[in-house]
């Protein structure tokens, strides 16, 4: 071991090594000198010494600790990551069941749309100017952001404050425009930065261009923008589509649909073939050319014995193949998480199953609702406080999402009326006094609904409360364009920064 490291150093006292080729010089025993270390005549240099030292300082001191979270292997090469985002994305626009799966989410998570709401008179009216902004306008575009999570399984949303009087602009960036995502290197879920490419890559792109184009563009800083993102496993921080699954199974329905119909057009094409008895070669072209133009169908061929009309038809025998696109469409659903009734294939669903079978996807839409809140929670904290009230968190603000099942209104007025009928009765017998009947109504109706916020007259106040900050008017030109962050490397005003 001590010549190795006499070698490696070329400390003095070792030996002269021999020329190329021609090995370790030999001792007096006859064997080389890289079996018979003499470590009376080594010394470890002083530099080298103190970098061991130092090196086994920081193992003494990191000893028992240990990184948070590690991506390792579980996280995809940028590549790939494209490669997802660019199909999943064609898939929505060519594929109609993809673009039915990505609008059925859509349609059952938020309906008809939500609302953001607060108890707080003040944080409602903030709420409702950030969330009524023209600019912001998240009474539609909330149904945009919910297709965005679920074709890209993530949303990164730049926001942009208007210094005059504090007001939030929200703006999407497409997932596939954020190459890098810098974290804590102790904590995968503390990002620090986002980096926006200057232009849209995909895998050929990636290997065609420079590297210095590939890291053109500009950073967000964590104030400027926010990550939120499904479907990721542990230790991973880009998300993925609902999609993504689905793709090689939506590719293989589409050839075998394609597939379906080449062979079904061809099994039933035919062509003539005329048979001309005892003809000449130059009879045989004559004939041809005067038939160049094959008859119309319908049409009535006449000739004698000597010339004979035969349809001839390819035999082509693929008539037993519904239960292959039936075994591809069943992947599909399983894959999507909803029943195969709902993509209009009811021959097998009886209708006392189908609500058994639909329960499974409606709490699938729910954990999407929660999730989906939380995001135009969290997106309406960050502008509040732009505003002035740093106080408010994402707790101070609810969402309110429409029912995912339309008889489950109906059920809870059934049920309340019941229970009315019930407290009624025992305090007419004198088993529960009206404040207790009243205090278990409540109870009872808080677990199946919402009860409204107190208000004198059970609507919305009459007074408006008093914002935060003063507001620009509409006609101010401050209060026309969202101010982007300051400059980055694509400079100021670029429309790259704000897509």
């Amino acid at each position: 071991m001590v010549s190795w490291w006499r070698r490696l150093f070329s400390l003095e006292g070792s030996e002269p090594r021999a020329s190329s080729g021609s090995g370790p010089a030999p001792t007096a025993s006859g064997e080389s000198d890289v079996m018979s270390p003499t470590p009376d005549s080594f010394t470890v240099p002083a530099d080298v010494a103190e970098a061991g030292e130092l090196a086994q300082s920081l193992m003494d001191e990191d000893r028992g600790w240990r990184s948070l979270i590690s991506g390792g292997m579980r996280e995809l090469t940028w590549a790939q990551t494209i490669d997802n985002l660019n199909t999943a994305v064609a898939a929505y626009r060519e594929n109609p069941i993809a673009f039915r799966l990505v609008q059925l989410q859509v349609e059952h998570v938020i309906g008809d749309g939500v609302r953001l709401s607060s108890t707080d008179p003040t944080i409602q009216a903030e709420l409702d100017l950030w969330w009524d902004h023209p600019l912001n306008a998240m009474e539609v575009r909330q149904f945009e952001f919910l297709a965005a999570l679920t074709m890209d399984g993530e949303l990164f949303v730049s926001r942009h404050v208007n210094p005059f009087d504090g007001t939030s602009y929200v703006r999407l960036v497409p997932a596939s425009l954020i190459d890098r995502i810098e974290t804590n290197p102790d904590d995968l879920a503390d990002e620090l930065r986002y980096h926006q490419t200057a232009q849209p890559m995909t895998p050929d792109t990636l290997m065609r261009y420079p590297s210095a184009v590939q890291t053109e563009g500009r950073w967000w800083e964590r104030d400027q923008m926010r990550h939120f993102a499904v479907n990721r496993p542990a230790g991973v921080v880009r998300g993925q589509s609902d999609l993504t699954p689905l793709l090689p199974w939506l590719r293989r329905y589409r050839d075998w649909l394609t597939d379906r119909v080449r062979l079904n057009k061809y099994r039933t094409a035919f062509l003539w073939q005329v048979t001309i008895k005892g003809a000449s070669a130059q009879q045989i072209l004559r004939r041809q050319a005067e038939l160049a133009v094959p008859p119309n169908p319908g049409s009535i061929i006449v000739s004698n014995e000597n010339e004979v009309w035969t349809a001839v038809q390819p035999q082509i025998r693929a008539d037993q193949v519904a239960g292959d696109g039936l075994a591809l469409r069943l992947m599909v659903a399983a894959g999507a998480g909803i029943p195969l009734f709902w993509l209009a294939e009811a021959e097998h669903t009886a209708r006392g199953t189908a609500s058994e079978m639909a329960e499974p996807t409606y709490k699938h839409y729910r954990q999407r609702q929660l999730y989906f809140g939380w995001c135009l929670r969290t997106m309406a904290a960050d502008a509040l406080r732009s505003r002035g009230l740093v106080d408010v968190g994402v707790g101070d603000i609810a969402c309110e999402f429409p029912e995912l099942q339309p008889d489950v209104g109906l059920q809870v007025g059934q049920t309340m009326a019941a229970l009315g009928d019930s407290l009624g009765a025992a305090v007419d017998r004198g088993w529960v006094s009206n404040a207790d009947a009243a205090a278990l109504y409540a109870h009872f109706v808080g677990e199946a609904a919402s009860l409204p916020s107190p208000s004198s007259n059970g609507s919305h106040p009459t007074k408006r409360p008093k914002l935060a900050r003063s507001v620009l008017p509409g006609s101010d030109p401050r209060a026309q364009e969202p101010l982007p962050p300051p400059a980055g490397p694509m400079g100021p005003g670029d429309p790259a920064a704000m897509l």
